[in-house]
């Protein structure tokens, strides 16, 4: 994780060191100190710093996202839409569209709920209608997912937060719903681990015994075959009482309705709501007395 000087934040948010000094000293900003007394920051620290108070970068290239600054220049020839970007394979100006939105405040449940889903809808039903439909989607996936993958470091797990982990199930290939469910568990303040596409019920079971979740999220977006369907609910049934299970996609409400402990999350609003009670939940549990 990268470490930033007073000076160096200062100067990437254009104003004094002697102020941001003062917002990390009156606790605004929280630092670690170096052995030699020195105040460090880290970069997601900053990038709650900027989204909480709307401080807008003077040179955003100081904290590794020049993507910002490109994804302003490319606004300002043609329309400054996520889906422009990713129609053109822009993958610098998809980040810095996304980027910058993250900064300006929006949620990353708000990001995949909106923009992300209905520019990625709009790539999918272009082969309907131009040759070209199937390479541009593929590109465009892959600008996707650079982007919401460099917008992911900037993400706080914390240390000792609870586990969340899922992925795509076996026959699924789709990478782009399960990635952003990882980024809107750790957003919402849990660990997240993302299996990725195409799971085996298998390499689930393995991960929850090793990782032991509390969450585990299954993302069938794409159409599952019945005995896949079915196979997965049965899993899923058998699983322990203590596990929240959220299953999300076109395949997934027929999964969740196997099991009346399984919730569907129609929207990763939905998911942030629920993996959020969990991360505010666990701080109280952990400070209850033994016997309640």
């Amino acid at each position: 994780m990268r470490l930033l000087s007073p000076r160096e934040l200062a100067h990437a948010l254009g104003v004094s060191e002697s102020s941001l000094k003062r917002w990390v000293d009156a606790g605004k900003i929280t630092a670690s100190r170096t052995d030699g007394g020195h105040r460090r920051i880290a970069l997601p620290e900053a990038v709650r710093f900027i989204r909480e108070t709307r401080t807008p970068l003077a040179h955003p290239e100081i904290l590794d996202l020049p993507e910002i600054a490109a994804g302003q220049r490319g606004a300002q020839g043609g329309a400054d839409t996520l889906l422009s970007h990713l129609e053109r394979g822009d993958a610098l100006g998809a980040r810095g569209w996304l980027v910058g939105r993250y900064l300006g405040g929006t949620s990353i449940a708000e990001l995949a709920d909106g923009p992300i889903r209905t520019a990625l809808h709009a790539l999918g039903e272009l082969w309907h209608h131009d040759p070209r439909g199937v390479f541009v989607e593929h590109r465009a996936t892959e600008a996707c997912l650079d982007a919401l993958g460099h917008l992911r470091a900037a993400l706080d797990e914390r240390a000792g937060a609870l586990v969340a982990l899922g992925g795509a199930p076996e026959d699924d290939p789709y990478r782009v719903p399960t990635l952003l469910a990882a980024m809107v568990a750790s957003e919402a303040g849990l660990r997240a681990i993302n299996l990725g596409p195409d799971t085996p019920i298998a390499a689930l079971q393995h991960a929850i015994a090793e990782h032991a979740p509390r969450l585990v999220w299954i993302s069938a977006t794409g159409k599952l075959a019945p005995p896949r369907a079915a196979a997965l609910a049965r899993w899923i049934a058998g699983l322990p009482r203590e596990l929240t299970v959220v299953v999300g996609g076109r395949s997934g409400r027929a999964i969740a309705a196997a099991h009346a402990a399984v919730r569907y999350a129609e929207t990763m609003t939905e998911l942030s709501q629920i993996a959020s009670r969990m991360a505010v939940a666990a701080p109280e549990r952990a400070l209850r007395p033994a016997g309640r």
